[in-house]
């Protein structure tokens, strides 16, 4: 045999190894499968009050009272030899009196918040009486007005609380304790406030406050309020306490410790945490860290806390990030907002509580607060936070070993040096210094001044091994969306110089994980930080910082909008925006720092940086009238303009577009300023675009360019510009009128929402139209010869407003259902006006008259009488019923076929299944007489057999089946637009913003869930390739077999139950597709013999399914109608009823007409290319581009014959072949110009042969043999470069169903009364006669009676199905070797199935 291939066809594996390399799947993008709806909202991981909004107060004023009784311990607490003597880290023994020591601990107490908060106003109260403290209190609460106060209470010197609550203060003599009741300090410091109590059962002042407040709330409850009270209970509820021990514990009484360890704490954690460390260290005990003590026992650590880069500094920096993490980690969402990110003095109060928490139960204490922590102490942090601290301490170890020794000298006064600061009256020597180590000062590498050796300071480790971890938890453990531990220490270095960078590249890739994980983020306080960065002129921070800003405008654009106001960050992103020169890369440690998108330093990636900077200012300016004027300019607009123009980005094309959709909406200025500089007509040239979401944007912003009195102020009384923006809206719903064919099920949404505008704002100008059609329905009906004086007589002839209307009743009955109805609504708005106005009564006589006409049509066509008598004697109600039930209208080209689908509900409903299992027995009594002439009926009943017989006789012979009796699939996420009492509610709002914006929730920097190995779906894929190649591999092996073996193999037999018309095969799965005469798709499981699905395609009355296309069949595959009315339907999940999904639909023949002969759509599809060709009743073929959802190119017929069959070069796609009713064939290469297209046309040149070529097909492998079956029995084979066919011959001398040819193998099927195989020798290899049961009759065969009705070939298996005229089962067949050997199994069968 012949190894070229014909046709000139290269042979070339490179070429097609990059087919099979690059395949594409198509109408599976999320805007098919979703049909471009935004998503319902999930609130499993939305925190929506991640944002400090409701609780505002702050802490402004702070009472400090110390009742200590320096000299006199309280009478209830017995103190050991040795006992803890410092207050506040003042030894009270060194001042000459006590009066002296009261006041140095009430300054240093006051220091030490002071640097906590330096803006609250801080009061002293040294052991107070009772009317000082009630001064005290009286006078902040008037000062702090509504704002929280701070009560600090230290009762050393006193008695520990009683029972109920009370705290005691001294008397005027200083001679007695004097109570203070708890409820009486309430009512004096009002609220909200925070206390603090440090003294011995200091749990009894916090219960018992919880049990005032509650007796507030129940007092309120009652209407029993405390007049007293300066605040309401409401404020009450927001108080916090904080105290040193519980109820029934005493304070530490460890000589080692302060007296005030838990002041301490509070207020200077990291001397405590230092101490701490040493004291329980295993290497105090040699005097490991004795070189570093000062004279006074302690350490000091060199630097500044608010300076990060000194060892202070960063102690202090590590410290907020542990804190914060083991709050985060263990508290409540809404309660670590409330503590730890709305006030900074209560946030850091809180963080010291935690390390008061660590500490103090090692010395038998048990710190509480209200609200209540957790335990924390066994925590993971606290060993971080040790480790820096033993850093530290090491670092400073090896500094002093370095230095040469120095003697004491600051005993000598003269040698001392005076502090002229604000602190210089603090005595260092007695230890009364705020400021650890504030003797040196450190430059920016903690080196020494004054010309001392320098320390070459090195930082902690803490914060670069706690990115790697996070790091290691975004590699291997973000799949869990587990909250990461590590998430408030990389926000705590995204102001650090040394770690912003790379924080900044792990926050981002965290952020793609998704919504949730963006919540997270924002719930850990990072918004003030990025908005902050926002100030940084840094280019290196731009490619990061917008598209973490893009990541949470995705989530919470609203949050977001008036904090961007603030300091004008929306001009960051304008300026990203109109930038032009490319930003420099980013290193991190000397290597390039790659986003993991696009890449980072190329021409697309930075496209995509511009347009998430437009979509931050999209959602910036998105219902936020403030932010449409300031982004507005016509620079900005210019700008734009020129993306959506030249950009080669898709995504900077669309959001360029959608900016100005949201900056112009209800911006009457913008409009004006747009339409004056001619950008309108500009933008309406880019209509064109190839990408369907930018098509949809420009018509999304177009929309709200019609702009409504209603909305606009001012826009009805200023005529002149009401009169330009006319123009500009007639101009623009013109160009619309082009997109009402558009292939996008999208496009064709957004354009029915721009016109639900348009309706809205000119209404009066449809009314005529609407009235104006339902003259002409009449006419057609009355007197048909004068429509066109009628057409022309009518006030809305020949206007935009006549075409728009007659636009929308065909988009009433388009396939796609949003369409649809959308379409609908917006018909039933205008009739519904229609009806309300002066023409009411007229109208409603006009519409009664043209449904008793178009009922008694329908009688002549032999409707069901059933429904007729309702239509004809109950028109009004019928008409209630027309505007109610909002799909059924009388101004509607496809009237009658809405009234059809009225009678369809009118009508009882039976799936085919109930239809199909009808008892035999009335037919078996009316057929008894011819029965018992063949011997097949038993008037006794006693032959079981013969039973069985009548029935498979009976149950082979096809029913007739409605239309819409099965399954009819939707679009996903279809849901019908809202009505108000019938009335529709226009205009109709767009979620295609909202779905747009979900672009940026999902993942772009690492690979898709689906392209991550171990996935479900790329397990699903990795199977689906072996299976595939291992059925490739079989099938292709048994091409010679497939001419020597026994095709009459039967491997099911399948009922369809109606008569099938078109039968086809998919690729590699076990399935097979049937269509019948009307509208019904039944899906078979051919190796098993059963029926998997039965759909309905929706097709109107009348019309039918003319071809059935398999779509990525070596993925999903999907299913393609084409119906006799020119739609095209593309169906997932076909072989489930459940599950099966309309992923799109559009009318792709426009122009074809329905005759008694017509043959309907008929398509070809290209794989490879993504392309679908469709003709049929027209003069043209059209070319559909799949990725583009357009109709790309027209191809000339030239011929006045009719198409009956067409096929394509399947590899390359631009080779077309149509066979004609003629006889004709014509070559068409869509390669060029329109009129050369038609390359070559063989005409036969016997007039004998020109009979009506039945098939044309080009095979997809093999030779690329290509074939025509003429109706006359011929087939020819052929070689687009000859003129004459390169081999005919005739199976039938008479006539022939059809012919086919196997995709691959060597073979030709012929139909006529039998199916004939033969070789593409021409050599007659096997025949196959009807099997049925009405050829055996009585057990002898008798001749066929019954023409093939229609057949396929497996496109891979060598295996055909056939049906008969008159039978409704599908026999499938396959070829076996003579002597077919079942030892082993094949490589598909050791594959088997995924499941």
């Amino acid at each position: 045999m012949n190894i070229e291939l014909r046709h000139g066809f290269l042979n070339d594996s490179h070429f097609l190894d990059d087919l099979q390399l690059h395949y594409y799947s198509h109408f599976d993008l999320k805007r098919n499968t979703t049909s471009a709806n935004p998503s319902e909202d999930d609130d499993t991981y939305k925190i929506s009050d991640w944002k400090n909004t409701g609780n505002k107060k702050k802490t402004t004023m702070a009472a400090l009272v110390l009742c200590l009784n320096l000299g006199i311990p309280p009478p209830d607490v017995i103190k050991p030899q040795e006992y803890p003597y410092l207050e506040s880290f003042i030894n009270p023994s060194t001042y000459p009196d006590s009066k002296m020591a009261l006041q140095a601990i009430g300054k240093s107490l006051q220091s030490n918040y002071e640097s906590i908060s330096s803006r609250a106003k801080y009061k002293q109260s040294l052991d107070p009486s009772v009317e000082d403290l009630k001064r005290l209190c009286t006078s902040l609460r008037r000062n702090a007005k509504d704002e929280r106060i701070l009560f600090h209470y230290n009762g050393h010197g006193v008695p520990q609380p009683t029972q109920s609550g009370e705290i005691w203060v001294f008397n005027r003599g200083y001679t007695q304790y004097i109570p203070v009741s708890l409820y009486d300090l309430q009512n004096w410091l009002g609220a909200p406030y925070i206390m603090v109590i440090d003294a011995n059962a200091a749990g009894r002042v916090i219960e018992n406050n919880k049990r005032f407040i509650q007796k507030r709330i129940d007092d309120e409850a009652n209407n029993h309020n405390d007049m007293a009270a300066p605040s309401p209970v409401s404020a009450y509820i927001e108080s916090i306490q904080l105290g040193a021990c519980q109820s029934n514990e005493i304070l530490p009484l460890n000589p080692d410790l302060p007296a005030d360890l838990f002041t301490c704490c509070l207020t200077r954690p990291i001397e405590m945490s230092i101490k701490w460390f040493i004291l329980y260290s295993p290497l105090r005990e040699k005097g490991y860290y004795e070189a570093l003590k000062n004279k006074d026992g302690g350490i000091d650590i060199p630097g500044k806390l608010t300076d990060r880069r000194t060892p202070l500094g960063e102690l202090n920096w590590i410290f907020i990030a542990v804190t914060d993490t083991i709050a985060w980690t263990t508290l409540s969402r809404p309660l670590f907002k409330r503590l730890f990110r709305q006030d900074l003095v209560v946030a850091a109060l809180f963080r010291n509580f935690l390390l008061a928490k660590k500490i103090m139960p090692e010395v038998g204490c048990h710190p509480i607060s209200d609200p209540p922590l957790p335990d924390i102490n066994k925590h993971s942090m606290w060993d971080s936070w040790e480790l820096a601290i033993d850093q530290i301490l090491s670092q400073l170890l090896e500094k002093k070993a370095s230095e040469p020794e120095v003697g004491d000298l600051s005993d000598i006064p003269q040698l001392q040096v005076v502090n002229t600061s604000n602190d210089g009256d603090k005595k260092v020597a007695n230890g009364n210094s705020n400021n650890i180590g504030n003797g040196t000062t450190n430059d920016r590498n903690g080196s020494l001044p004054n010309g001392q050796n320098p320390w070459n300071y090195q930082h902690c480790t803490f914060f670069q091994q706690h990115l790697t971890a996070f790091e290691v938890w975004l590699q291997y453990g973000s799949a869990i969306k587990e909250p990461p531990q590590q998430l408030p220490i990389v926000l705590q270095v995204l102001l650090s110089q040394a770690h912003r960078l790379r924080a900044l590249h792990l926050l981002s890739n965290f952020l793609d994980h998704g919504p949730w994980a963006v919540y997270l983020a924002l719930s850990v306080g990072m918004f003030p930080y990025i908005q902050k960065l926002l100030q940084s002129p840094s280019l290196d921070l731009k490619p990061i910082l917008v598209f973490i800003w893009s990541r949470i405008m995705s989530v919470d654009y609203k949050n977001t909008q008036q904090e961007l106001v603030k300091d004008r960050g929306y001009n960051y992103f304008i300026g990203m925006l109109t930038l032009q020169p490319r930003p420099s890369q980013p290193h991190l440690h000397g290597n390039p720092l790659v986003i993991e998108s696009s890449a980072v330093n190329n021409d697309v990636t930075f496209a995509d940086q511009k347009a998430m900077s437009a979509f931050v200012l999209t959602m910036f300016v998105r219902d936020h009238e403030q932010g449409r004027k300031l982004v507005f300019s016509i620079d900005l607009l210019r700008c734009c303009i020129g993306y959506i123009e030249s950009s080669e980005s898709p995504l900077l094309r669309q959001w360029s577009a959608l900016l100005i959709s949201e900056m112009v909406k209800e911006h009457l200025e913008a409009v004006v300023i747009i339409m004056r500089s001619g950008s309108t007509d500009k933008l309406l040239v880019l209509l064109n675009d190839p990408i369907p979401e930018i098509r949809a944007s420009l018509v999304f912003a177009f929309r709200n360019f019609i702009l409504l009195t209603s909305e606009v102020e001012g826009l009805e009384n200023n005529y002149g510009i009401s009169d330009e923006l006319n123009k500009q809206d007639l101009k623009i719903v013109t160009e619309m009128v082009s997109l009402c064919n558009d292939g996008s099920a999208l496009i064709r949404r957004e354009v029915l929402c721009l016109m639900s505008r348009f309706v809205v704002k000119y209404l009066p100008f449809f009314l005529i139209s609407a009235f104006s059609q339902l003259e002409e329905e009449i006419t057609l009906l009355d007197n048909p010869s004068i429509i066109d004086e009628v057409r022309r007589r009518s006030p809305a002839y020949g206007s935009i407003f006549s075409t728009v209307w007659k636009i929308l009743l065909v988009l009433s009955e388009d396939p796609h259902d949003e369409v649809q109805n959308y379409s609908q609504q917006i018909v039933d708005y205008i009739m519904l006006k229609l009806r309300e106005s002066k023409f009411s009564d007229v109208v409603s006589t006009m519409e009664s008259y043209l449904l008793k006409n178009k009922a008694s049509e329908l009688s002549s066509d032999s409707m069901d009488q059933t429904v007729l008598s309702k239509i004809g004697t109950n028109s009004e109600i019928n008409l209630k019923n027309v505007h109610n039930k909002n799909a059924k209208r009388v101004q509607s080209a496809n009237f009658d076929l809405r009234l059809h689908g009225e009678s369809d509900e009118l009508a009882p409903k039976s799936s085919s299944s109930s239809i199909y299992h009808f008892s035999l027995s009335n037919k078996v009594s009316s057929l008894r007489s011819w029965l018992s002439a063949f011997n097949l009926y038993d008037e006794d009943g006693g032959d079981n057999s013969k039973t069985a017989a009548l029935t498979n006789l009976l149950s082979q012979q096809p029913i007739s089946v409605s239309y819409g009796t099965n399954i009819k699939p939707t679009t996903y996420r279809f849901k019908p637009r809202n009505r108000e009492n019938i009335y529709p509610v226009l205009p109709f709002s767009s979620g295609f913003l909202d779905y747009s914006s979900e672009y940026f929730q999902e993942s772009q920097l690492g690979p898709k869930e689906e392209d991550e190995p171990g996935s479900k779906e790329y397990m699903r894929r990795i199977w689906r390739r072996n299976r595939n190649e291992a059925i490739i591999a079989a099938t292709q092996l048994q091409k010679e077999m497939a001419l020597t073996g026994n095709w009459k193999n039967v491997v099911s037999k399948l009922n369809n139950v109606t008569q099938p018309k078109l039968i086809k095969f998919t690729q590699f799965e076990k399935w097979m597709a049937t269509t019948d005469e009307r509208d019904n798709i039944t899906t078979f499981d051919w190796s098993k013999g059963t029926e998997l699905s039965k759909l309905s395609n929706g097709n109107p009355l009348g019309t039918k399914i003319t071809d059935l296309r398999f779509l990525n069949e070596d993925s999903v595959p999907l299913l393609m109608t084409g119906s006799s009315d020119g739609l095209v339907r593309i169906y997932k999940n076909f072989n489930n009823e459940k599950e099966c999904q309309l992923l799109t639909a559009w009318r792709a023949l426009t122009d074809i007409i329905l005759t008694p002969r017509s043959v309907g759509l008929l398509s070809e599809w290209q794989q490879s290319r993504g392309t679908l060709l469709v003709t049929g009743d027209t003069k043209v073929i059209k070319v559909w581009d799949a990725p583009r959802e357009k109709n790309i190119l027209d191809v000339p017929i030239r011929s006045t014959s009719q198409i009956l069959t067409m096929t394509s070069d399947q590899v390359s796609g631009n080779i077309i072949i149509g066979g004609f009713q003629d006889g004709s064939m014509r070559i068409y290469d869509r390669r060029l110009d329109s009129k050369d297209s038609m390359v070559k046309v063989y005409q036969p040149k016997n007039p004998i042969n020109r009979a009506p070529i039945r098939n044309v097909h080009m095979q997809r492998g093999g030779l690329r043999e290509l074939i025509s079956g003429s109706s006359n029995g011929l087939v020819q084979l052929w070689d687009i470069r000859n003129d004459d066919p390169i081999l005919k011959f005739k199976p039938f001398q008479k006539t022939m169903m059809t012919a086919f040819i196997h995709e691959h193998a060597p073979i030709i099927a012929c139909a006529n009364k039998e199916v004939d195989i033969y070789s593409t020798m021409g050599k007659k290899i096997a025949s196959i006669e009807n099997g049925g049961f009405i050829n055996t009759l009585n057990g002898s065969v008798r001749s066929n009676s019954s023409f093939v009705n229609s057949i396929a070939l497996h496109p891979h298996r060598m295996m055909l199905a056939t049906n008969y005229s008159q039978s409704s089962e599908i026999t499938v067949y396959e070829c076996h070797e003579n002597s077919l050997d079942d030892t082993f199994y094949s490589r598909e069968e050791l594959i088997g199935d995924y499941s």
